[in-house]
């Protein structure tokens, strides 16, 4: 008996060493993007660090939506207050599970889902460094808990994948080459983002024609996985009490895109969720071909329009959301997304 109690002390006293050196390993050889304009690691460690009950509205998705929807602008126009909680090519698993995420120290009224990745054809995305580019973005920075256990068993296979995400200096620990003053100094205590999650994308001032899809009236089916957790995210909303709204944001569909984008319309409508299609108002919107970054983002100037004409939107079909402006913060803020856009349009 007493050898039993020995040896399991012994078992404990080795984890808790073990972590209590992994733990800061791992801190400072965990991969951090801290320079603009994709410092994600700001935008989602600081998510973390903002007040609670904070925000009214919440943006989900992919870099679809942190290049559209600027919580700056909206909050000009409307004094509501919201945050994009996006990374990159963020599968609908993992928008699950941010919104679990979101829901621990926030109450928002709505939630908006920008659905470009009910589009995606992977059942994971850790196949290649392009895939897990995609994968550990969305896993690196959530805090460890059941969320992002959870979240692992869905973004990969196996178990050394799994724990890889888990544990990232797995993936990490040859970086010791490139470690910079910054992963010994940063703190996710001290993370923020003033631009409340919105990525400003330089002009490129190179038109983008748009596809033509105006002849596009078919519904292409959704990968099944992709389906299915587009539904939990609604169920999820439901069970909540919380307004989900689906949207595209202006991104240049193209016809297949159009195709499957069909399909999430008849799903809202069968869930009775509201939808919409942002790629159909451009005119009403004032875009035009220049004010991509790319073929499908907005850049920042296309962004500050696009926000302003949401933020009226927003106002006009949801006039009970809270609003708060006057906060010298948010104020603060905005003045600083004002200078950085003189700056890049000159």
């Amino acid at each position: 008996m007493k050898k039993n109690v020995r040896f399991f002390v012994s078992a404990l006293a080795f984890i808790l060493l073990l972590w209590a050196v992994l733990v800061p390993v791992q801190r400072v050889l965990a991969r951090k993007s801290l320079e603009g304009p994709w410092d994600m690691t700001n935008k989602i460690g600081g998510f973390y660090n903002e007040q609670e009950n904070q925000f009214d509205v919440m943006f989900f998705g992919p870099s679809h939506a942190y290049a559209a929807f600027s919580p700056l602008v909206i909050w000009e126009e409307t004094g509501i207050k919201s945050y994009v909680f996006a990374t990159q090519q963020q599968p609908l698993w993992a928008t699950y599970t941010y919104i679990k995420e979101a829901l621990k120290t926030q109450s928002p009224a709505l939630i908006v889902v920008e659905c470009r990745m009910a589009f995606g054809d992977k059942e994971y995305y850790m196949e290649g460094n392009d895939d897990k580019a995609v994968t550990y973005p969305y896993m690196d920075d959530l805090p460890l808990s059941w969320n992002k256990v959870e979240l692992a068993l869905e973004s990969a296979p196996g178990l050394e994948d799994r724990l890889g995400l888990l544990f990232n200096f797995m993936m990490y620990h040859s970086r010791w080459s490139d470690l910079h003053r910054s992963d010994l100094t940063f703190r996710r205590a001290q993370a923020r983002d003033p631009y409340k999650g919105f990525v400003m994308l330089e002009p490129q001032q190179t038109p983008q024609p748009r596809p033509a899809i105006e002849t596009v009236t078919g519904r292409t089916p959704l990968l099944e996985k992709n389906q299915r957790w587009l539904e939990e995210i609604i169920r999820l909303c439901r069970e909540e009490g919380i307004e989900l709204w689906l949207v595209k944001s202006p991104s240049n569909l193209e016809p297949e895109e159009k195709a499957m984008l069909n399909t999430v319309e008849e799903l809202a409508r069968q869930n009775n969720v509201p939808f919409h299609d942002f790629n159909g108002d451009y005119g009403d919107i004032g875009l035009n071909e220049s004010m991509f970054y790319d073929a499908h983002h907005l850049d920042a100037v296309g962004a500050d329009r696009f926000s302003r004409y949401f933020a009226n939107a927003l106002a006009l079909a949801r006039p009970n959301l809270k609003t708060e402006p006057g906060d010298p913060v948010w104020a603060a803020d905005l003045e600083l997304y004002k200078a950085a856009m003189e700056e890049l349009t000159g």
